[in-house]
């Protein structure tokens, strides 16, 4: 009898997230691969019907996340909503009464990442969790051999939504006190998300006399995300929590030097001192110094580039051999 297995997922509305990235990925890998695995949108309204030998649900839907008949039950964990270090501890407690219900329904847990698989083991549910990192389109790569020696003010490139934890007007902060040097920022990313964040932080550049420093280009597709990477001289990521950091992995097979926190595989990503450099989350004074000496320091940026150009790059097939792996495993 020939496998039916259901991944449950909120319907496309707007630029991707990682996580529907993620989901994109996988179903678009399995489809090339002849996997049965079917990608089943919904947000509300009835369940819909059909047999599943496994239900995989989506964390984007883990309030709903629930057994619809004998089936196996696995959560797809690409976040946990309560390990936004901003969020007041009354409502951390009230999102982990929600994730913990979500763990405890399913058989077992894939999470995006370690950090997040970490936190669901702790939930002591004794569910089996299971990691399978994100992998990474070929353009990104070929982003690595289209990189050229720039002339100008040093390019930056973030690219995050636009969320108070993606950390911009920390950063934009700490550029102020760097308006000495010569640089460009470019901000890729929803505005939309968070309407305040983005007219807070055009302010703030503005008060500043950095507006013409900065670009706002919104939320952009992948292409154009690859080939700003290809035209910038560093990457700088001041996220205080990164389930993974996908756009991490993006910028280390792009070939492009980063400045970010120690959040997510960020240090399986990025070989601090070699590849680029790496800052405890809430370091003010080690970023904004560090930032300096990659503004000022065109060779370090060169060396790190370079030895960027040989790194290995996973593809997002190994991503759907983990998974199919885990699943299978899991069904016998």
């Amino acid at each position: 009898m020939s496998l039916r297995i259901g991944l449950f997922h909120p319907p496309p509305s707007g630029p991707l997230s990682g996580g529907d990235l993620y989901d994109r990925k996988l179903l678009d890998v399995a489809a090339a691969r002849g996997y049965p695995l079917q990608s089943v949108p919904w947000r509300d309204g009835p369940v819909p019907s059909g047999r599943w030998d496994l239900l995989v649900w989506d964390s984007l839907l883990m309030d709903r996340c629930a057994r619809l008949a004998d089936e196996r039950v696995a959560l797809l964990l690409h976040y946990l909503p309560s390990l936004d270090p901003a969020l007041e501890s009354s409502r951390r407690a009230e999102l982990q009464a929600v994730e913990r219900r979500a763990v405890a329904t399913a058989d077992f847990v894939v999470a995006s990442g370690r950090p997040v698989a970490d936190a669901a083991k702790a939930f002591g549910t004794g569910k089996p969790v299971f990691v399978c990192e994100p992998g990474v389109d070929p353009m990104f790569a070929l982003a690595r051999a289209q990189r050229v020696a720039r002339r100008g003010p040093v390019r930056l490139l973030t690219v995050a939504h636009l969320l108070p934890a993606k950390g911009h007007a920390w950063l934009l902060g700490i550029l102020r006190e760097l308006s000495d040097l010569p640089w460009q920022w470019d901000v890729v990313g929803d505005r939309d998300r968070s309407p305040g964040t983005f007219r807070q932080l055009r302010e703030q550049a503005g008060r500043a006399g950095l507006a013409e420093q900065i670009a706002f280009h919104g939320a952009v597709a992948q292409a154009q995300v690859a080939a700003r990477m290809a035209d910038s001289d560093l990457f700088v990521f001041p996220s205080s929590f990164e389930s993974y950091g996908m756009v991490l992995a993006e910028a280390a097979a792009a070939g492009l030097p980063v400045l970010a926190h120690r959040v997510g595989a960020a240090e399986q990503l990025i070989r601090d001192g070699e590849t680029g450099l790496l800052v405890e989350v809430g370091d003010r004074d080690g970023f904004r110094a560090k930032l300096r000496t990659l503004l000022t320091d065109a060779a370090l940026r060169a060396r790190f580039g370079e030895k960027l150009r040989d790194a290995p790059v996973r593809g997002w097939d190994e991503t759907f051999a983990d998974f199919r792996a885990v699943c299978e495993a899991m069904l016998e």
